[in-house]
């Protein structure tokens, strides 16, 4: 093993320690290597990533200034990955006018891997310049088409720019997508009338995440499936996570119809009512269940509170 292997070795144990909650030891170990390894380039720069990616952004900007300090005693590709570490470390700390000199001076020399395209769409992201950011996320994506991250924060990057349908694309390749992905996916389904795979999407979301949003999405497809048991499952755990996501009270009232529960129906949009107050429609619907229960008194206070509003709004 020539020594330059042996300190990489070390390095990996070390960070291995640190991972087991053996964290003294481990940086012990890195800053034994970054004494004796000091005249080896490629331990130094793995060094520096080590630190970067531990937090450490002070010694890991210090080792690659070092570096930096005698670029002729490197190699050319070392040096460059020196400055893309740099750059990436300068977006860490929000200095993107370092990050824009460095990551401009690499793409002028013709460096041309996909990391560098990465970094400046993070840099144009950060200044809200996403349709450039998408640009080079693109250039990125064709350098390496396998790569599902990358895939991933190219579909990120086309929802947020307005790109439905290229993103919806993307994210069918994508095997691990991001519980915002998945919800945009299935609600981009809902919308093309294709509940099975947006219903699939929304419980695959669930797997990840129980948010009200994620449980309503589950709910109103399990309902537009016919599934009802599963959708006054969801509509139910999900008021009982968040009791004002308002829209869940009119879909379980819905729920409990079909179901043959009127009295469970009624009692949902009186909820609502309560919480929303101003939503004509659904007061309309409450009188006419009421009527048709025989529960004419109660019918008459909403349509009291109907006309009120509906003067109001006149």
């Amino acid at each position: 093993m020539t020594m330059t292997k042996q300190w990489l070795f070390v390095i990996d144990q070390a960070v291995e320690k640190i991972e087991n909650d053996e964290i003294e030891l481990g940086l012990q170990a890195l800053k034994k290597v970054q004494e004796h390894g000091k005249d080896l380039p490629e331990v130094m720069l793995y060094l520096a990533d080590v630190w970067f990616r531990l937090g450490h952004l002070q010694d890991a900007s210090e080792l690659l200034h070092d570096l930096l300090a005698a670029p002729e005693k490197i190699k050319h590709s070392l040096v460059q990955e020196c400055q893309l570490l740099l750059a990436e470390i300068a977006i860490t700390e929000n200095d993107l006018e370092l990050a824009q000199t460095l990551l401009y001076q690499l793409k002028e020399e013709g460096y041309e891997e996909m990391e560098l395209y990465l970094l400046l769409a993070d840099l144009y992201a950060l200044q809200d310049l996403d349709e450039v950011a998408v640009k080079y996320l693109q250039m990125a994506y064709e350098k390496a088409p396998e790569n599902e991250q990358l895939a991933a924060a190219l579909a990120e990057m086309y929802i947020r720019t307005g790109k439905q349908s290229e993103a919806l694309e993307l994210l069918e390749e994508v095997s691990e997508p991001s519980v915002d992905a998945l919800l945009f996916k299935g609600r981009m389904l809902a919308q093309n009338g294709e509940i099975e795979q947006a219903y699939a999407a929304f419980l695959e979301a669930a797997t990840k995440e129980q948010s009200a949003e994620i449980l309503y999405g589950c709910g109103l497809m399990a309902f537009h499936l016919g599934a009802l048991e599963e959708a006054k499952t969801y509509i139910e755990n999900m008021l009982v996570l968040d009791d004002e996501y308002l829209a869940g009270y009119p879909l379980l009232s819905d729920i409990y119809l079909s179901l043959g529960k009127t009295e469970k129906a009624i009692e949902a949009l009186q909820q609502y009512v309560d919480l929303s107050g101003y939503d004509l429609e659904q007061i309309r619907r409450l009188i006419a269940l009421l009527q048709q229960s025989g529960r004419y008194e109660e019918a008459k206070s909403y349509q009291k509170l109907h006309d009120q509003w509906n003067l109001e709004e006149e």
